[in-house]
């Protein structure tokens, strides 16, 4: 007899298919059974989004303007809907209006750069990198040019970059 007789169940099989399909639905159908227990003695409880590697369970440590380790209530990089890079852009484009503000991915390289431009002055050069980054060379190049420079790390744990943390921190560096 070959082994798929025997997996089958075929006769003379010692492995029986249907009493393993059959312990398996009752395992699952006992899980579910517990779950939906469980599920109507919390339900006065109010709902708690799941954890995820933004909140976690249980809080710990002090939090502040735009960082800490529960995410806070206000439009920030991960709350908006779309990726960080157009986050940024909808938030300096709506606080910021006056500037022209062009942006690019340098070759090579997976940071994104918004240049401020004002009256054909270069105002501001604005820097979004991976917080694993070590990259200087941008920042060297702006500080031997006078120009002022941020950067902001996209992916930096419990560094929620809120709009208003971004917008003040950018109007900041904008009145250098």
């Amino acid at each position: 007899m070959g082994l798929l007789s025997k997996i089958l169940g075929g006769s003379g099989s010692d492995i029986k298919l249907d009493k393993i399909v059959k312990t398996v639905v009752d395992t699952v159908a006992e899980a579910a059974k517990n779950g939906a227990a469980a599920q109507s003695a919390t339900a006065g409880t109010p709902a708690r989004p799941a954890p995820d590697r933004r909140e976690p369970e249980e809080a710990s440590g002090p939090s502040g303007f735009s960082w800490g380790p529960v995410m806070p209530n206000e439009e920030n990089q991960f709350n908006f809907n779309g990726s960080y890079i157009e986050y940024f852009k909808s938030v300096f484009g709506e606080a910021f209006p006056e500037y022209d503000i062009g942006t690019e991915r340098p070759k090579n390289s997976k940071a994104t750069v918004f240049t401020f431009r004002k009256g054909g002055q270069t105002a501001l050069i604005v820097e979004l990198l991976n917080s694993s980054s070590e990259a200087r060379k941008l920042r060297r190049t702006c500080a031997e040019q006078g120009i002022p420079y941020l950067r902001y790390y996209y992916d930096h744990e419990g560094w929620w970059n809120t709009k208003a943390y971004v917008i003040e921190r950018t109007r900041k560096a904008l009145k250098f």
